[in-house]
């Protein structure tokens, strides 16, 4: 699999372990006073977005600590919002820049 923006949508709006991964990773990426206050403070296109802060933090950590999500959660990220997109979706921009520095690392 080709690895871009698009082939990334569709893995996380078809695969639970994507998503939760994905979830994980966009948590890493915020700052540790951010996870620690559940919220977003810094614009700086890393992390969640404000709206979805205290629920995404909350979701990695279940995620970390039972190893999946439920069924509530996974629909909750995969529903379509008024702009036309999941909420999951508008990450795969940043996921893949997530994906390519992780494959940099590796082949370094």
């Amino acid at each position: 699999m080709t690895l871009t923006a698009a082939a990334i949508r569709e893995k996380l709006m078809t695969d639970d372990k994507w998503l939760a991964r994905a979830i994980v990773a966009l948590n890493d990426r915020q700052t540790v006073d951010e996870q620690r206050d559940e919220t977003t403070k810094y614009h700086n296109e890393k992390g969640f977005r404000p709206a979805h802060a205290k629920r995404g933090t909350g979701m990695a950590e279940f995620y970390i600590k039972r190893g999946y999500l439920t069924p509530k959660q996974t629909a909750w990220w995969r529903a379509v919002t008024p702009s036309g997109k999941s909420r999951i979706e508008i990450y795969a921009n940043q996921l893949l820049k997530v994906a390519t520095e992780k494959a940099a690392q590796k082949a370094a």
